[in-house]
């Protein structure tokens, strides 16, 4: 499945527009192959997203993203998995002073609670199950094809808990999936961390889809008869909601394009944007499957008359039995 993990799907939408006053003073939002400034932008698109501000249109489009949520994690507990694997990504959480393209985790633990916000994470500290043998082995199968990896062993200190705990909380990309799709009870998994964000060790889409492939193969290989679910947390279109583009994507996605995919000039694929390439890869896992898509919704979220935002696209293929 593919999730949104978004700050906003765990705000009022009362509160949705001081997100915007954020973005008012990003003077490099994404869109359409470039930067822009605010002003800029909002002259761009003509305030053309102004009638969609109404505490009245927030509350709809908030209802639909929880319960689009709620069956996301429904979807999650009927797949009835062992083991999972959650591709997300680190936005300066812990690699401050580095940048690895592409971690897999092969510790043992993983930990999550405050102060991470609460809709991340419970009230309370916990602990979840990692699996660092097929992490391990999932390394090892990626470097015989050629794919160099990070072997992170010890989550870094999370730096953007203020103040710091004693424990090391995961970036918010997997804190999101085990409280909202897990609930709190991941299964043995293996955290992979890709660096979508950052330039200039961001793998490329190409790259990313070849990933997706050495996993399936990877994972058809592993001797335990298990099932397995693959997750990719983040996406759609954001900072700058771009509905057009979305749509698009999703698209692709139905139809397992990849030559349309990585067509897609890559100055599209930044800042939130990028994590779109998580989603390719779980599609590229699930392919020989010929699992079909099943969107449970796509709700943009708009938090100014510019149209910045996020595109909230919740989506999941279903391998039959």
């Amino acid at each position: 499945m593919a999730v949104p993990h978004s700050g906003m799907l765990g705000q009022a939408p009362e509160d949705w527009l001081k997100n915007g006053e954020r973005d008012r003073n990003n003077p490099e939002l994404w869109f359409r192959n470039r930067t822009w400034t605010y002003p800029e932008l909002e002259a761009h698109r003509s305030a053309a997203f102004a009638p969609f501000l109404t505490l009245e249109e927030r509350t709809a489009r908030a209802a639909r993203c929880r319960a689009a949520l709620d069956e996301m994690a429904s979807a999650y507990r009927r797949a009835n998995v062992d083991v999972a694997i959650i591709l997300g990504k680190d936005q300066k959480e812990i690699f401050t002073d580095f940048s690895p393209s592409i971690a897999i985790y092969t510790g043992a633990e993983v930990h999550n609670g405050p102060p991470q916000r609460a809709v991340y994470a419970p009230d309370h500290h916990v602990t979840h199950p990692c699996h660092p043998e097929l992490a391990t082995y999932l390394v090892q199968a990626f470097q015989r094809e050629n794919f160099d990896l990070t072997d992170l062993f010890a989550w870094p200190d999370n730096v953007w808990m203020k103040p710091l705990p004693d424990y090391p909380v995961v970036p918010h990309a997997y804190s999101f999936v085990y409280h909202q799709i897990m609930g709190d009870d991941p299964p043995p998994h293996v955290p992979v961390i890709m660096n979508c964000f950052y330039p200039p060790t961001q793998p490329s889409m190409v790259r990313c889809i070849e990933f997706g492939r050495i996993l399936s193969e990877a994972l058809k290989a592993w001797p335990d008869d298990v099932r397995v679910g693959i997750i990719a947390s983040g996406g759609l279109s954001h900072f700058v909601n771009d509905e057009e583009f979305d749509r698009r994507i999703m698209a692709m996605l139905a139809a397992y394009d990849y030559e349309g995919l990585a067509a897609v000039d890559e100055r599209s694929y930044q800042s939130g944007t990028s994590e779109i390439k998580l989603y390719v890869s779980v599609m590229k896992a699930l392919q020989e499957t010929g699992a079909q898509m099943s969107l449970v919704d796509y709700v943009p979220c708009w938090r100014t008359a510019a149209g910045t935002g996020e595109g909230m696209g919740f989506m999941y293929w279903n391998a039959a039995d």
